[in-house]
Order: C-alpha cells, then sequence, then structure tokens
C-alpha cells in the first residue's frame, strides 16, 4: 500500500510537471533567444575582423591617410580634396585619430559598423523565423567580402551598414508594421551612407524601386511610385544633396574631380570583377569564374514563392538588376569587386530565405558557404593584404638611420610613408635617379612576376623583402637593396 501510495504521488507530480503547472521552476533559458543568437554572431565577426585589420596601411588606405593628414578643416574633407578615395567619414576617422596612430586605430570604424551590420541583417531576417536569423547573422559574419571590407580604412563598412539599416526600414514599411518615424530615419541612413562612399545611391535606387514595386500590388501604378516617392523623399534629398557637394568641390577646384585611376569599362574585366564578387560571397575565392554569374540567377529559383513575393523585387534589382544596369551603361573604374556590394548584400539576404523555403537545398548550400569562408577568412586574415610593413622593417635593420628609396610609381609614395610615419623612420622618396639605397615596386604591369634582380641608375639592386596578396585588397610589391 505505501509502495502504492508512493507511485500515484511521483505519477501525479509528474503529469503537473508536463502540464506546465509549477511555475515556480527556474527559467534556464530566455523565452526569445534571438538576442543572445545576434550577440553571439556579432562578437564572432568583430574576432575575424580584428584578426583580419592586421598590418599597415595597403594603397588605397594610405592614400586616404594622406588626404586627412593634409586636410586642416572638416570642410577641406568635405568639399576640397576632391578624389574619389576621399570617402569622407572614413578621411573624417583618421583625421580624427591622426595620420601615425595605429592601422588599427584607423580601421576601428569600420571594425565597428562591420560588425554592427551583423545584428542587423539578423533583424532583417528575423521574420522568416530564428533559424533564418541566426544564418543571416552567420553569413555576415563569416562573409569573406564583408570580412575584407569591415576591416579596413575605407568607406565601405559604414555605407554597407547604413544600406542594412535602410533595408530593415524598407522591409518594415512594405509588411505593414513600419518604424515610428521611418522616412525620417531612412533619409539619415542614407545620409550617411552616401557620407561614407556615393555607391550607396545604387541602395537607394533599388529600395525605392523595391517600394514601388510592392505598393503597385495593391494601387495603380501612379500612386504605388508617388507613396514610394513621398517616403523616400529624405533619402532621394540625401542622395542628391552630397551628390552636389561633391560636384560643387570638383567644380570649384583647378584640378576638378581627381581619380586614382581611370579603367575604360571592359566585358572580360566586368565578368571577372562580378566573379569575384560572387566568389567572395559565397566564400570560395578558388573557384573564381564566369560560371559563377549563374548565381545571379539565384533570385529566380524562388520567383513562384508567394511567400517570398514581397521580397523578390529587392532581390531581383539588388542581385541581377545592379550588374545589368553596369553592362548596359558600361561605366569607367566598374572592373572591381567592391563595385557590386550591392548585389552582395541581396545575395546573403536571400540565402536564409531560401533555407525556409527549400530546407534540403538551402541546408546544403548554407554549409557549403560557411565552411568556404571560413578556409577563406583564414587565407586573409594571414595575407594581412600582403603587409607592406615589413619593407619599413627590413630599411630599418639595414639602415637604422634613414634611406633613400626609388620608386617606381610616385602613387607608391603613400604606403611607404605611412608605415614609416607611424615608426618615425626617416625616408627621402623620389622616382628620379640618385643615391638610392633601395628600390620599390608596386604590382609588376601585365601581371608578370618581380625579377630576381633589377639595374636602375647604373646600379644592381637585390631583393630585399616582399608581399603577394591574397584576397579582394592589397597590392603586391617588391623592395630591392642596393648591391653595394
Amino acid at each position: 500500500m505505501t509502495f502504492s501510495h508512493d507511485f500515484d504521488r511521483w505519477r501525479y507530480r509528474a503529469v503537473a510537471i508536463e502540464a506546465g503547472m509549477p511555475r515556480r521552476l527556474p527559467q534556464l533559458l530566455p523565452s526569445n533567444p534571438l538576442p543572445l543568437i545576434l550577440l553571439g554572431f556579432g562578437l564572432l565577426g568583430l574576432a575575424l575582423r580584428i584578426a583580419a585589420a592586421a598590418g599597415d596601411f595597403w594603397l588605397d588606405e594610405a592614400w586616404s591617410v594622406l588626404f586627412a593628414r593634409d586636410a586642416s578643416t572638416v570642410g577641406d574633407v568635405l568639399f576640397a580634396i576632391n578624389h574619389d578615395n576621399n570617402h569622407h567619414l572614413n578621411t573624417l576617422w583618421l583625421r580624427t585619430v591622426g595620420w601615425t596612430a595605429s592601422p588599427f586605430a584607423g580601421r576601428a570604424l569600420s571594425i565597428l559598423c562591420g560588425t554592427l551590420a551583423i545584428p542587423v541583417a539578423g533583424l532583417i531576417a528575423a521574420r522568416r523565423g530564428m533559424a533564418a536569423a541566426a544564418c543571416a547573422a552567420a553569413l555576415f559574419a563569416l562573409s569573406p567580402i564583408l570580412v575584407t571590407y569591415g576591416s579596413e580604412a575605407r568607406g565601405y563598412a559604414p555605407m554597407l551598414l547604413a544600406l542594412l539599416v535602410s533595408i530593415l526600414i524598407v522591409d518594415r514599411q512594405i509588411m505593414g508594421k513600419p518604424f515610428r518615424r521611418g522616412a525620417e530615419w531612412f533619409g539619415l541612413a542614407a545620409l550617411v551612407g552616401m557620407l561614407a562612399h556615393v555607391s550607396m545611391l545604387f541602395g537607394v535606387a533599388a529600395l525605392v524601386g523595391w517600394m514601388a514595386i510592392a505598393e503597385a500590388r495593391n494601387a495603380p501604378r501612379l500612386a504605388a511610385l508617388r507613396t514610394s516617392l513621398l517616403f523616400s523623399a529624405r533619402a532621394l534629398a540625401a542622395v542628391a544633396v552630397v551628390l552636389l557637394m561633391i560636384f560643387a568641390g570638383a567644380y570649384a577646384s583647378p584640378e576638378g574631380l581627381r581619380m586614382g585611376s581611370v579603367t575604360p569599362f571592359s566585358l572580360l574585366a566586368f565578368v571577372d570583377a562580378v566573379a569575384h564578387m560572387l566568389a567572395y560571397t559565397l566564400g570560395w575565392p578558388w573557384l573564381a569564374g564566369s560560371w559563377m554569374l549563374a548565381a545571379l540567377l539565384i533570385p529566380r529559383l524562388v520567383r513562384r514563392e508567394e511567400s517570398l513575393a514581397d521580397r523578390l523585387p529587392f532581390f531581383l534589382l539588388a542581385i541581377l538588376g545592379l550588374p545589368l544596369l553596369v553592362l548596359l551603361v558600361q561605366p569607367d573604374n566598374s572592373a572591381y569587386p567592391r563595385y557590386y556590394l550591392l548585389s552582395a548584400v541581396g545575395l546573403l539576404l536571400l540565402l536564409p530565405e531560401l533555407l525556409v523555403l527549400r530546407p534540403r537545398f538551402g541546408t546544403m548550400l548554407m554549409t557549403v558557404v560557411l565552411v568556404g569562408s571560413i578556409s577563406a577568412d583564414i587565407v586573409i586574415i594571414g595575407n594581412r593584404r600582403a603587409d607592406p610593413g615589413p619593407a619599413i622593417e627590413a630599411m630599418i635593420r639595414q639602415q637604422p638611420g634613414g634611406a633613400f628609396v626609388l620608386l617606381e610609381h610616385g602613387r607608391d609614395a603613400a604606403v611607404l610613408q605611412t608605415a614609416a610615419g607611424r615608426r618615425g623612420y626617416p625616408l627621402i622618396l623620389s622616382e628620379t635617379c640618385a643615391h638610392a639605397d633601395f628600390y620599390f615596386v608596386q604590382e609588376p604591369p601585365g601581371g608578370e612576376g618581380f625579377p630576381l634582380a633589377a639595374l636602375r641608375c647604373g646600379r644592381a639592386f637585390q631583393p630585399l623583402a616582399g608581399g603577394v596578396t591574397k584576397g579582394l585588397s592589397g597590392m603586391d610589391w617588391q623592395l630591392y637593396e642596393r648591391v653595394r
């Protein structure tokens, strides 16, 4: 009788627990784990970006540092530099930290913005469920193209953060759960994005088009366009103001708008740039080739999915629309993967949708992308953008008191100036023959390798140090020492 009584009492307690009656039990897990998930992937992304930020500034970063050094006022940054490598927010940041500050300090703004972009991407995907949010955060934390641009002193990371915030705002507006003062926040995000990098205008155009198409589902086309333009008026005004500021500064300058280099449009270069963008977005840069352009058609796989109808226009405009526009207009300087960052963002936001809509295919694709991304990130971190710092270290070892360096091209001076400046090492840089102690070359023309020896100014030079880039950023370089 005692055993039976105890068993019945135990069974009652088990049923009560199963029914959720004992509310005094401690809650070990949060009811909404999304914040912890986003925090976890944010910390992972932060660690990767800090690791990828090692090494001295490469060429484009170094020129930004010198522009910041020579700008006396904020007005100079906004109106007087007039160079396509002047990404305004980045230059202002570099001016704040000082040109002799460590490269990590110079890259801190990009590291911060690149890290904050991770939870924002997760929030965009969250309305498809927890799994989609986690996948989006993982992709934005690990994707090699975002690790690269999220860890260098340029304007792409702040621009991408502003773009993702804009996507979140417009997405909420379209789904009928708008943010309070959403139009004003969209305008502010567009302004920040444009000041970070003018490629933000591609994102604004895609978002305005997305909203117009979404509105046209329930209203006449003209009314839908009017609604979209009214909501986007401040964002469009921000784009116009920044463009006018740039053009006004260029018009007032005797030199006009200066360009670091101008590369005419080439179909082969265009295909190569888009293919590399896709390869570094999806984590397999070793397989970059024209065949990867097939990834641009991924939105077509879900075109009949009713649950994706509200977001499909954005994916088409961002992923496929931008490359098609470039192919149609054929602008100069479009042969760089960074030109197509909007497409990269669209693709990374679409993959979590595939996980929900096509679980088997989505899981397989996510696994391939994440494994490839981790492998590529390890290479990028180890390569350090072909860190030019060892060139100065080698000179210091050979001639501690300073050196005269012969340059193949005057544009290469910025890399050595910034690396030597933060070490307090005196250099004299020149393109003319003189009593050169060292000879510095970046990226030999024609893609040829560096020679084993060089003859300049009637003197022989032998290799002393060098670096080879393995990633989207950086330049190959070689330092030669005069044979004595």
